[in-house]
């Protein structure tokens, strides 16, 4: 089979957005290139030798989206909808230059061809992800994640990623019932298990992201423990409610889900919230204390919010 690969160049502001419509459009997997994350990574006095310094210098920067559809699709018409959409994204973030091109790919130089760019390195000070074709060691009380981003969008390099895993670690007790909304390769919710949830329920809406993210939970021997459904939070009918909901997403969606989050969490549960870009801090927090939350933590690293909130609509 070969794919179409679609070449988008935009900003740090706007590749959540971006991403977000290219999946809802019809992309098999989506692939974030975002040079500030690797130069920071870089920077970090712990840095596991995250890229070469060659592939360093030839990032630009840009934040480059790859998208990938089936050859099948008709080329014109799909590019027409791609810059239909990112112009009326540019309506409210900074898209920076958007589509550039596009190539055919076969299914076997997609495998391949990032594989030795991806390396083993901290997401948190006690948590390290790795590439299964990797060998490392965990240090101390370190604890390691095997993640094979294939096709849908979450290497853990992110931000947002980052701030949801530190918050998981700081919040979460062994024993805790969690919901991961939107869960791409599985990375939040393999987290939750390894730091001692009781069981993990991981939903996505993208088909390529819960088949990625259910290879991933068997790599790290969580399967046992973490739940992949395709379909949205509404589709999953528990009767038992979670403590924690984590949602690294976007800010319409996380908007969204306040008003039914309260719906799948326990008394005082927690719903962790990421993905947000600054501007829409405000947004976010209105509509999550109007719906019976109450706020009791808040991170920025970049342009990018997490914020935590606790459940005082008891549904």
């Amino acid at each position: 089979m070969k794919w179409l690969e679609i070449t988008i160049k935009t900003t740090e502001e706007a590749y959540d957005a971006i991403s977000e419509m290219l999946t809802s459009i019809g992309a098999g997997g989506v692939v974030i290139e975002d040079p500030n994350d690797i130069r920071r990574e870089m920077q970090k006095p712990n840095s596991l030798d995250y890229v070469d310094e060659e592939f360093l210098n030839s990032l630009g920067e840009d934040v480059v989206i790859k998208a990938y559809f089936s050859e099948r699709e008709d080329v014109g018409e799909l590019i027409r909808l791609i810059n239909e959409k990112i112009n009326f994204i540019s309506n409210f973030l900074a898209v920076g230059e958007g589509y550039v091109g596009y190539s055919e790919m076969d299914d076997e130089d997609w495998a391949t061809g990032w594989k030795k760019h991806y390396k083993p390195f901290h997401l948190s000070e006690r948590i390290v992800v790795k590439p299964s074709w990797e060998n490392y060691a965990g240090k101390g009380q370190e604890i390691v994640i095997e993640l094979d981003p294939g096709m849908a969008f979450g290497t853990g390099t992110h931000e947002t990623t980052r701030m949801c895993a530190a918050l998981l670690e700081r919040h979460m007790k062994p024993g805790d019932t969690v919901i991961d909304v939107g869960c791409g390769t599985g990375i939040l919710s393999i987290i939750a298990a390894k730091l001692g949830a009781k069981v993990v329920y991981a939903v996505d809406v993208d088909g390529v992201a819960v088949k990625v993210a259910e290879e991933n939970c068997r790599f790290n021997g969580v399967e046992g423990c973490v739940s992949v459904l395709k379909g949205e939070l509404r589709d999953l009918n528990n009767k038992e409610k979670a403590d924690i909901v984590i949602a690294n997403i976007i800010a319409d969606v996380i908007i969204d889900l306040s008003n039914i989050v309260p719906l799948y969490l326990k008394p005082d549960g927690l719903f962790i919230t990421s993905g947000v870009i600054r501007e829409r801090r405000d947004e976010v927090k209105e509509a999550c204390l109007t719906h019976g939350f109450e706020l009791t933590a808040s991170e920025d690293m970049g342009e990018w919010v997490a914020m935590v909130f606790r459940c005082r609509n008891f549904l």
